[in-house]
């Protein structure tokens, strides 16, 4: 009895013990957002802050009638229209809505550490949660931008479409669709993961299952299923948002941005192009041989052209993501030390992709592909607002990976020392992100305009 209650008030320590130093965590995230929020972010018209707040506006001085221009998604500006108050001038509520978002992103926070918990031991837990902390939600958070609650729903979408990957269920499968319609109503850049996604699963059922025929074809079956739930939620949670869209602009998945401006090839093109022809408030009224579309776009390039489109997009993200707020390094570091340990442990690692390939598949189309669409939309917008989106879900897949192959080569011998390698990398790694809070909390916080 008195070890069971030693173990259960260890437990109620350690616990306690996370808990405080969680908050004291958030404590200096939120002194740096709001250090960040009113020594940097002083312009409302930088980026497209004043943009959120008018559609904020619109929204509430409309009674939640007001048909926003397809540009930005509406959950966003619904949750700023809760703070929202008309006797506010314009100044009066970008500062309130700095502070809202910096409030919204410190909630948030605690969900991020209980989603890496799911996948990934106590300590690269906290340490993945510390990095993003602090070298990405603290820049991010004092801009009235939607980025943020984008990363967490995002993330949340990566972590459901993995274990739908491992052990589909049709409960499962229409929770991620409400997900996916929840996030895609935030912004718009769930549908190229669903795709892939989508199309994973389906092979995943044709290809998978090596049981008797009957079999098969129940599991292909069951996994099409998953499929059509997984859609059919989705489409009902945005279907207010899109039977809106099809009446007012002809398209239900209407939005400038995939839509036209991703087949321009510089900002410019699209400013004198639909945008100055109100793409935002209905089709735009252009001949139809102007107006930009994928079929336009491939009959006036070469494959060369397009080549090179992608080849300098590449370079330029890369140029975005090293000159960071400093989170390019741990995904550096990441990286290296998990080819490292696929490199010692090639048998293992090709074992388990021949036994879920259809997940390595998934993981290696998903990233690829949002670097390709990065890349290819970096002549009309890029910054790291729009690769952060990928930053949770591959530090923990990376994390995965090492946390799996560490259980084949546990330890490394120093003379008469044996050190768990995977722990003390963890360690390591802390130690940086601690050594780096005086000078990120003291200095880069302060100066840094983290909106692009």
């Amino acid at each position: 009895m008195n070890s069971k209650t030693d173990r259960i008030l260890n437990l109620s320590l350690r616990n306690g013990a996370i808990i405080a130093i969680g908050l004291m965590c958030i404590g200096l995230f939120c002194y740096g957002a709001i250090a960040n929020a009113t020594q940097v972010n002083l312009d409302v018209n930088r980026v497209d802050q004043q943009a959120y707040l008018a559609y904020a506006r619109n929204l509430f001085s409309t009674n939640y009638h007001f048909v926003g221009g397809r540009n930005r998604m509406p959950i966003y500006p619904f949750l700023l229209s809760w703070i929202y108050d008309f006797r506010w001038s314009e100044t009066e509520f970008f500062t309130r809505a700095k502070y809202f978002n910096i409030a919204l992103s410190a909630a948030l926070l605690p969900g991020i550490f209980l989603l890496l918990r799911q996948r990934l031991m106590l300590l690269p837990a906290i340490v993945i949660w510390l990095i993003t902390t602090f070298t990405v939600f603290m820049f991010r958070a004092g801009y009235v931008q939607v980025e943020l609650l984008f990363y967490v729903l995002n993330f949340c979408c990566f972590l459901l479409m993995w274990q739908l990957l491992k052990r589909p269920t049709w409960w499962l499968s229409s929770f991620t669709g409400i997900v996916f319609g929840v996030t895609h109503l935030t912004k718009a850049s769930i549908l190229p993961g669903m795709l892939i996604f989508f199309g994973c699963l389906a092979l995943r059922g044709i290809f998978g299952d090596r049981s008797p025929s009957q079999t098969r074809k129940r599991s292909i079956a069951h996994h099409f299923l998953c499929i059509a739930l997984s859609t059919a939620f989705f489409l009902f949670t945005v279907s207010p948002y899109i039977t809106t869209s099809y009446r007012f602009f002809g398209k239900h998945f209407y939005n400038v941005n995939s839509t036209f401006y991703i087949w321009y090839d510089t900002w410019e093109q699209a400013e004198q192009g639909t945008r100055i022809h109100d793409d935002h408030e209905g089709w735009p009224q252009m001949p139809a041989d102007q107006i930009p579309s994928l079929e336009k776009y491939l009959r006036e390039r070469t494959p060369l052209q397009m080549l090179d489109r992608l080849g300098s997009g590449i370079k330029e993200q890369y140029a975005v993501v090293s000159s960071g707020y400093g989170y390019w390094k741990y995904v550096v570091i990441y990286m290296a030390a998990t080819l490292i340990l696929m490199g010692t442990n090639f048998r293992t690692v090709a074992r388990s992709i021949k036994q879920s390939w259809w997940l390595a598949l998934f993981v290696g189309a998903y990233f690829l592909g949002y670097l390709l669409l990065y890349a290819w939309y970096a002549p009309i917008a890029s910054g790291n607002r729009f690769v952060l989106a990928q930053f949770l879900p591959l530090i923990i897949t990376l994390a995965i990976a090492q946390q799996q192959m560490s259980k084949h080569r546990p330890t490394i011998a120093i003379q008469k020392f044996k050190v768990n390698w995977f722990y003390g990398f963890n360690f390591l790694i802390l130690g940086i992100i601690l050594f780096e809070l005086y000078p990120i909390l003291s200095d880069r916080i302060h100066t840094t305009f983290a909106a692009l």
